[in-house]
């Protein structure tokens, strides 16, 4: 008996091009929220044009030794959950695309900004982490590393939704003929 072969692989199913992303912006959406509810804005994971050290010693001299407990013990916990989350899904669509028959710079280039913006956003919640833990002492070298971070997740998150939109596309196109 002739075995027919799947017109699409079954590892990664057709249905993760979508619920994937929209698990990525509910958990962004949620993070915030929780952020919001925590009484702690998060000033410094949004700019875009950075932050300095007066900015950091300016923001946490706000929030207060209650917020900046939250912010550290409650907010950015979550924010590195949902992190490593849209980080594991930039890695599916880049798997998921090669196997199905893209090729792998077309893969990555779809999947690669969450894969590598949600890395940064690791790297930034730690910086920022290690500035909490440290305040009121600010290190300007922690300061420009978390700044650098900030700015590459939000470049590389921007990059990372065009990216899975286009792998949707890319996925549902032989479906329509």
């Amino acid at each position: 008996m002739t075995e027919t072969v799947p017109f699409y692989s079954t590892a990664i199913p057709l249905a993760f091009f979508i619920w994937g992303p929209v698990l990525v912006v509910v958990l962004f959406w949620a993070v915030g929220v929780w952020s919001n509810r925590q009484g702690v804005p998060r000033m410094l994971e949004s700019d875009w044009d950075g932050y300095s050290v007066a900015d950091v010693e300016k923001l946490f001299a706000i929030y207060g030794e209650d917020k900046r407990a939250r912010y550290r013990n409650r907010v950015l916990p979550a924010d590195v959950a949902c992190a490593f989350t849209y980080a594991m899904i930039g890695a599916l669509i880049v798997v998921g695309l090669s196997q199905r028959g893209q090729p792998w710079w077309v893969a990555a280039l779809c999947g690669g900004g969450w894969l590598i913006g949600g890395l940064c956003d690791v790297a930034e919640n730690f910086a920022v982490a290690r500035l909490l833990d440290r305040y009121p002492q600010v290190n300007g070298g922690n300061v420009a590393f978390a700044s650098t971070m900030t700015r590459l997740k939000l470049v590389l998150f921007a990059i990372g939704v065009v990216g899975a939109l286009a792998a949707a596309y890319l996925v549902f196109k032989p479906l329509a003929g």
